[in-house]
């Protein structure tokens, strides 16, 4: 019993050396198949490298940075009105015996709109040609008894004692009342005052007016213009005659040329000037429509890259080239920008090829990949 108690101990002594020799003699195994497996492998381990190596590359899309004429946009908004446009009221007060205005209606000009009843002012226009007669028969009747005195006087001292007479009898007052009675008829018959397009027609046939009160409003449509605000820091720019591009807001597929017609040369206290273009060529568009303008600029040659090669670090633009298959990047002095190109005025020199994707993330020599850009974009 004893001896059977040794002889275990013993043995449970030696199961742990066992297990280390067998799992020196596996390891062993494992490094001479590894060896190997590595002799094996050596023709495959440069491609394997290589493929790595190009895998880590950013793959980004180049364009070559030049010098050309640059095209710079100005861009605004504004509503359309007309150069030669009035609202139209009435100068007498009474019923329309005819009105022949309508909104929309193409009319001739000194052709007849309105027609006011005139019969009110008729009878005043009677009396006062009555009153007219009466005073002519006082006055020549004054005038005998002053004729001895009015030989004796010079010219214009006779004049005024004639225009005194005339005063006292009536006469003059009479001649006065006749000339208002003669216009305010005039008045009631309202013409067109040049060719245009009736709008916002508010009155009708036998409708009553009253003086002064809003009839319609007629516009030239052949004198459209659209009045935008341009800063004052691009009105130094502007030249009479450049062409400019006009969208309405509500399409702005449709677009219609138009030039600089008029620099307000006054800027208000938002740094403001007030330009307007004349529309060359209107097609459906009306006074008091919202568009969008873009005047068209051509400056000296300028080198330029396209916007979405600068990036912004530390607030400052930079763009990166491409040198040797890595990133470089540059600080630039940035100028004008007309949505699309960027005016480069010092960091970079013509003939560069410059990054325009992928930009965001290189660092400084990076490595990079030139892709293939898609002709579809």
């Amino acid at each position: 019993m004893f001896f059977h108690s040794i002889v275990t101990t013993r043995s449970n002594r030696r199961q742990p050396l066992l297990r280390y020799c067998v799992a020196v003699l596996a390891g062993g195994c494992l490094v001479s198949c590894g060896d190997s497996l590595s002799s094996q492998g050596d023709t495959e381990l440069p491609f394997l490298k290589s493929q790595q190596s190009d895998t880590s590359r950013t793959i980004v899309h180049t364009v070559l940075a030049g010098e050309a004429p640059f095209k710079y946009l100005i861009r605004s908004s504004g509503k359309i009105r007309s150069l030669h446009e009035r609202m139209i009221a009435s100068e007498v007060g009474g019923t329309l015996l005819a009105c022949h205005a309508a909104t929309g209606k193409r009319v001739a000009v000194q052709e007849v709109l309105v027609k006011v009843d005139p019969t009110v002012i008729q009878f005043r226009l009677n009396k006062a040609e009555l009153n007219l007669l009466n005073s002519e028969k006082e006055y020549e009747s004054q005038i005998l008894s002053y004729e001895r005195l009015l030989k004796d006087k010079p010219a214009a001292e006779a004049e005024k004692i004639r225009r005194q007479l005339k005063i006292r009898s009536g006469l003059l007052p009479a001649e006065q009342e006749i000339s208002e009675a003669q216009y305010e008829l005039s008045r009631t018959v309202i013409r067109a005052p040049f060719a245009g397009v009736l709008s916002d027609v508010t009155v009708e046939e036998g409708q009553r007016v009253r003086p002064d009160q809003p009839m319609f409003r007629i516009y030239d449509p052949h004198q459209l213009v659209l009045e935008i605000k341009v800063l004052e820091a691009d009105v130094f720019l502007l030249t009479i005659g450049a062409p400019a591009e006009v969208a309405p807001l509500a399409d702005s597929s449709k677009k219609y040329r138009a030039r600089v017609a008029a620099i307000n040369p006054y800027i208000d206290e938002n740094g403001m000037a007030l330009v307007r273009l004349a529309l060359t060529d209107a097609g459906v568009i009306y006074p008091g429509m919202n568009c969008t303008a873009t005047i068209k600029l051509s400056s000296s040659r300028s080198l330029t890259v396209p916007r979405e090669a600068i990036v912004m670090h530390d607030d400052r633009p930079v763009v990166f080239s491409v040198e040797k298959g890595l990133a470089h990047w540059h600080y630039v002095t940035t100028g004008r920008s007309n949505g699309k190109e960027v005016e480069i005025l010092e960091g970079l020199t013509p003939g560069m090829k410059v990054i325009t994707t992928n930009n965001l993330q290189l660092a400084h020599l990076a490595p990079v990949q030139e892709g293939q850009r898609d002709m579809d974009k």
